[in-house]
């Protein structure tokens, strides 16, 4: 198996730039059984690796790597990969220059120079990739059928998004900006069985296009509409009134300013009208009662994403008070606020609700069918 074979569904091998956070110049490599080997960009074996045996891989000046093994210099290579003949095998790997904590992860990596730094892309199957996601996203300590929600929505984020990080060297990153991906599953088999158990299964919208899953922690019981976030309108991101994300631990939250600093911030980010009374009355003075697009009244065009990103808010959920010269933002929720709510999600789940029907309510009109049908579904 190289980096180059390519499955479909949840067997399909993706590649997954990681320790994405840290700019590499060495690293380690420990395999968990003797069924590794080292290849060269061109596919030619260059060693086979023991149970154990550690490699090293450092970058140099003229952009090549140098593998070393603990007897001997393999030699230095414009591109490396190790991999096994089984996607079930897994390794140990750390870098050393910085030096950073131990990773384990199903399958292999390829290594390659870019910008001076070494460049580790993660080769594992979609199955392994998600039960490392759900790990690193949802945490231990869910239901079965919570995340076989959260296996759905991966799974259909990775598929939709193959191609993001391509002029980069790989598919996805392990970060935020795409889903975290910290490393092979292993402490909760609720993940590895949701997984299974849903496998293949993407959502896909009304001309069986996959969705953009989008989902945060808290709703503050009410989703928004896609345009109010990102301006595009998409038919299966609607706002819906939300009480499973009620109470929940990012529900509520506050943030209070001094009321002289605010305005002139406003003033100054946004040519607020701070010297125009009514203007300042509507604005102490503003409730949210539902979700909102624009910040106190649409004729100023202060984009309430705009005013969560400046003021540094969790979400764009929150109305206005003020007490003692102070201007308190009283908000709900938890994220951007468009799809999924995970701990409203997670609530469904526990009160005994399906992952169909978790998935259905935060996403409008969708449907839900395997990947591996996509193309038959497409030619109808």
């Amino acid at each position: 198996m190289t980096g180059k074979t390519a499955f479909c569904g949840d067997d399909q091998i993706l590649e997954i730039g990681i320790f994405r956070s840290v700019s590499l110049y060495s690293i380690t490599f420990k395999p968990a059984d003797n069924s590794y080997r080292i290849y060269d960009k061109n596919d030619s074996l260059l060693y086979h690796l023991q149970e154990f045996e550690t490699v090293s891989l450092k970058v140099n000046s003229d952009k090549s790597i140098t593998v070393k093994v603990p007897d001997e210099t393999i030699g230095k290579f414009a591109e490396i990969s190790i991999q096994s003949f089984s996607s079930d095998s897994h390794y140990a790997i750390k870098g050393s220059n910085p030096s950073t904590k131990e990773r384990k992860y199903f399958g292999g990596i390829k290594c390659f120079s870019r910008e001076g730094k070494l460049d580790v892309v993660s080769l594992v199957t979609m199955q392994h990739y998600l039960e490392g996601v759900l790990e690193s996203e949802a945490g231990n300590y869910q239901s079965k059928e919570y995340y076989k929600v959260q296996a759905i929505i991966s799974r259909t984020y990775a598929m939709k998004n193959q191609r993001k990080f391509l002029h980069e060297g790989f598919m996805m990153t392990d970060l935020t900006n795409c889903q975290v991906y910290l490393g092979k599953m292993y402490r909760n088999p609720n993940i590895e069985e949701a997984v299974q158990e849903t496998a293949n299964l993407v959502l896909v919208d009304d001309q069986m296009r996959l969705i953009s899953a989008a989902f945060y922690s808290n709703s503050g019981g009410q989703t928004s509409h896609s345009e109010y976030v990102w301006s595009k309108k998409v038919s299966y991101l609607r706002s819906v009134k939300d009480p499973f994300s009620k109470g929940k631990y990012n529900y509520h939250w506050s943030k209070s300013f001094d009321k002289d600093d605010f305005l002139k911030d406003l003033k100054k980010l946004y040519d607020f009208p701070i010297n125009d009374t009514a203007a300042v009355n509507d604005l102490v003075n503003w409730k949210q009662e539902s979700r909102a697009k624009y910040f106190v009244d649409w004729k100023y065009h202060i984009l309430l994403t705009d005013v969560r990103s400046d003021f540094k808010l969790k979400s764009t959920y929150f109305s206005v008070e003020e007490e003692d010269g102070k201007i308190i933002l009283k908000g709900k929720g938890f994220g951007h606020g468009v799809g999924l709510s995970q701990e409203g999600a997670m609530n469904m789940c526990d009160m005994g609700y399906s992952f169909r029907d978790v998935l259905h309510f935060y996403y409008t009109g969708v449907h839900l069918i395997d990947y591996r049908m996509l193309s038959f579904y497409l030619s109808e």
